[in-house]
């Protein structure tokens, strides 16, 4: 319906269209990542717009005299023209911005902010708005990256000090002499320590601390070889992302940095004083999660990696097991909060990471 025919570009900067019924939109970039737009609907469609809803008002009007759908048009114009009005510039305004998305090629990430909508006395419509878009980048080089993981060897002191630590954990406070003072008695390290946490020797326990070693080296040497990873596309990828993107993702981190500082045993009274002391990690972590986010999206299109209708229902039972709840309440919630295409991303950007990790182009450095 709003039909557009490419106009001359005036510069870097704006882009222009425009129709032969009148209808114009001009989008000019205001700030990194937002764009303004204005447009002016011509009369022609107002008009064809303005009586398709007066019919839509005449079907359901139910006025004295008249059998609901049957009150005559210029009655029912007269009598609903505030409403006709309201709902004649929230249609325009809708379908207009879904056009000028569309003809301009824009990439909102998050809805238009309309700031003028008003019927002129020419029986146009012009509105003015401005939107976040996705940043424009050209993606650099992201296979070959060289990488140096951290050693995965279990030293003697590793193992001498996890041993320790149990240990300590099996100490005792026995009493000194007749009076009440005691002291902190730490057993031997042996196999009656081992007994009494369950194993058979302190051969076998000692085996035990060296898996779980072993475990927890992996798991952080995965983690330091994606933070890698991660560092180097950031490095090759300079931009700048959409502020207000950046701001929900510094509320997300609040509140979740907020949660573990309450279950930390830090009093309620004082967490806006602690949270304020890492406002800048917190600002600095959501800039780095949002480009990443690009960056991999864009590595994902480009790798033709998607995600599967069964992922998404293993993550939604891996979701309802955690939270102990059943996956459609689970579900219902994450919609209700917008955050369902949230769950689509977080997968699409694992599999993006796995296969970088996993891409024989990544070289390990020694």
């Amino acid at each position: 319906m709003f039909g557009r025919s490419p106009q001359k570009t005036t510069g870097s900067k704006t882009a222009s269209s425009a129709a032969p019924d009148g209808t114009e939109i001009h989008v000019n970039d205001t700030a990194a990542c937002q764009k303004s737009v204005r447009l002016r609907i011509g009369r022609e469609l107002v008009d064809s717009l303005r009586e398709n809803i007066l019919l839509e008002f005449q079907r359901q009007a139910a006025l004295p005299g008249f059998r609901k759908g049957k009150a005559p048009v210029d009655l029912v114009s007269r009598q609903y023209e505030r409403q006709i009005r309201e709902e004649l510039l929230n249609r325009a305004t809708h379908q207009a911005l879904e056009q000028a998305t569309k003809d301009q090629q824009l990439k909102p990430v998050s809805p238009f902010e309309v700031h003028t909508a008003r019927i002129d006395e020419a029986g146009t419509i012009t509105l003015e708005a401005v939107v976040e878009v996705e940043p424009v980048f050209k993606l650099s080089e992201y296979k070959g990256i060289a990488i140096a993981p951290p050693s995965s060897e279990i030293t003697a002191q590793e193992r001498e000090q996890a041993l320790a630590s149990l240990q300590e954990s099996m100490a005792e406070q026995v009493p000194i002499g007749e009076g009440q003072t005691k002291e902190k008695k730490l057993p031997s390290i042996d196999d009656e320590l081992a007994k009494d946490l369950g194993f058979k020797s302190l051969v076998e326990l000692t085996e035990h601390v060296e898996a779980k070693l072993r475990e927890k080296k992996r798991a952080d040497s995965k983690h330091a070889v994606e933070n890698a990873i991660s560092d180097e596309l950031l490095r090759r990828n300079v931009f700048e992302v959409p502020p207000r993107l950046v701001s929900r993702q510094i509320e997300r981190l609040r509140r979740d940095f907020k949660m573990r500082l309450l279950l930390s045993g830090i009093a309620e009274d004082k967490l806006e004083e602690e949270l304020s002391k890492f406002s800048e990690q917190l600002r600095s972590g959501a800039q780095r999660q949002v480009k990443l986010a690009f960056i991999f999206d864009r590595i994902a299109e480009q790798e033709a990696i998607s995600v599967s209708q069964e992922e998404l229902l293993a993550r939604l039972w891996e979701l309802s097991k955690r939270w102990k709840k059943e996956p459609s309440e689970v579900r219902s919630y994450l919609d209700a909060q917008g955050l369902w295409p949230s769950v689509f991303s977080a997968i699409r950007q694992e599999k993006t990471l796995s296969f970088l990790l996993s891409d024989p182009s990544t070289r390990t450095q020694p």
